[in-house]
């Protein structure tokens, strides 16, 4: 009978930390948007970095919840690449647990292409910076070079 408990137990375990990692992603997923926006939109870098940072916060708790696994079942399944088929091998009569997972996996490859979108648009935005940079560096340099041949004179 313990057996039996010490499983059910573990599958609330699972099913807990499950939903504290769709939680957190779905905030990841909430902050690459915000992320977009101060690039595209607002061309705003201070609130760029701001959302980095609580992004970093987010990555944090990720992987500190990852870690927690390690506390609910074996590390044989753990550390394997097919860890979901492995941990649902374990709990074969839920209902939820398999809903709950394919709907981790589903924000987490939102995740992946949003920031892929969010690294493009960065990287589009620091271009178009880096040519601005240059333009003016080459502005300034022209009308230096055209005070130093006596400017406007007529």
């Amino acid at each position: 009978m313990q057996d039996n408990s010490n499983h059910a137990r573990l599958l609330e375990q699972a099913k807990e930390l499950v939903s504290r990692e769709i939680k957190l992603c779905k905030t990841m997923r909430a902050m690459i948007s915000r992320e977009l926006e101060a690039i595209v939109l607002n061309g705003d870098m201070d609130e760029l970095f701001m959302i980095l940072e609580q992004k970093d916060e987010i990555i944090s708790q990720l992987q500190l919840l990852a870690d927690s696994w390690q506390e609910v079942i074996p590390s044989n399944i753990h550390n394997t690449a097919n860890f979901v088929p492995r941990l649902l091998e374990l709990y074969p009569d839920d209902e939820e647990l398999p809903e709950m997972l394919e709907e981790s996996r589903e924000i987490a490859e939102s995740i992946i292409k949003a920031e892929d979108d969010a690294m493009n648009e960065l990287e589009k935005f620091t271009s178009g910076l880096r040519s601005q940079m240059v333009s003016r560096a080459h502005g300034r340099n022209v009308a230096a070079s055209y005070a130093k041949m006596g400017g406007n004179r007529v």
